[in-house]
């Protein structure tokens, strides 16, 4: 796959999420890009206070914000205009950049359902689309699939040959489906003799809201403080199953099942879109529970000749190369 990317001007807009927009502008520079970016909303107080208290001058203020993007990168000469989910993004905006850059391609990515975060109308003027999620590519003809991806910081724990210390790790952000499924699948490796590991995030304000409804969570499994990326790239490589209770609002593959299955840990989920996804449908790689009747197969937890390859899923490189490069296959 040659390299597009050198000498190449991008403007690059996303949402700050972990350390992701970074290690994607980091990649993209060593591709030999330039690359400015701007997240998708201000991130200070000022959209806390208009988001919570004053909603109905949100839209304003978005456009407000996005208008001040193309005033700072007056006379940029892009050759890109990359989005990656755009929270509120106006159709203003992608019309005045094509404006200012006639020659540039424009591309997002979506990794956000439709309904999690409505793209559908601004993704129209968009010259390539993007999605991990396979409802919104069967539903909307002209966005594309194209999964999650790997980061570098994976590769290492990947080669390392050491005893399981978990049979199942569960770990992500807390909501109602979740926890329950948690808590369940507790019972089950409580009562079948597995040892698990579980750890859902959840803000502490959230954490009080359901605290005030008269919910009081299992604090051995929530945590106000989200888990630090080492710790857990170090249990997820010492584990024999990740567990994944997919977002019911959401059908893409998440991005602890593409670095599970990178890292050759195995994926027990309920989220039954995983067989449309052509790599990943594999047997071997990946095995389905329902929340409401658990039950797992002995052999699948123990067996432990499949060992995952680096073309079971995208590297970040190749990710941006397929996005950049217009290769859907």
């Amino acid at each position: 796959m040659s390299n597009n990317f050198q000498n190449k001007k991008i403007l690059f807009i996303g949402p700050i999420f972990h350390n992701y927009h970074i290690l994607i502008k980091e990649k993209l520079e060593i591709l030999g890009a330039t690359v400015d970016f701007y997240p998708e909303r201000d991130y200070g107080w000022k959209f806390k206070i208009i988001n919570n208290l004053f909603k109905n001058h949100l839209n304003k203020f978005q456009k407000n914000y996005y208008d001040s993007i193309l005033e700072n990168s007056e006379n940029a000469d892009y050759d890109f205009l990359f989005v990656i989910r755009g929270y509120m993004l106006s159709n203003d905006f992608v019309n005045n950049f094509k404006k200012l850059y006639p020659k540039a391609k424009t591309i997002m990515y979506q990794w956000d359902s439709d309904e999690e975060n409505p793209f559908f109308d601004v993704a129209s003027l968009f010259d390539k689309v993007y999605s991990f999620d396979f409802k919104d590519c069967n539903n909307i003809s002209f966005v594309k699939y194209i999964p999650l991806f790997y980061t570098d910081d994976l590769i290492p724990y990947r080669q390392k040959e050491q005893e399981a210390e978990y049979d199942f790790f569960f770990m992500g952000w807390c909501f109602p489906e979740r926890y329950k499924a948690v808590i369940s699948f507790r019972e089950f490796t409580r009562t079948n003799n597995y040892k698990l590991k579980a750890f859902l995030y959840m803000p502490f304000s959230s954490y009080l809201k359901e605290v005030l409804k008269g919910n009081f969570l299992d604090r051995s499994i929530v945590s106000f403080t989200p888990m630090n990326r080492v710790q857990y790239l170090s249990i997820l490589s010492k584990s024999k199953v990740m567990v994944d209770v997919s977002n019911p609002r959401q059908t893409g593959l998440a991005m602890r099942v593409i670095e599970a299955i990178a890292m050759g840990t195995k994926v027990l989920t309920n989220n039954m879109n995983l067989r449309q996804d052509k790599i990943v449908g594999k047997t071997e790689l990946f095995s389905f529970f329902d929340e409401k009747d658990i039950f797992v197969k002995e052999d699948f937890i123990n067996d432990q000749s499949f060992k995952g390859s680096s073309n079971s899923m995208l590297s970040i490189e190749l990710w941006l190369k397929n996005i950049f490069e217009h290769n859907e296959n």
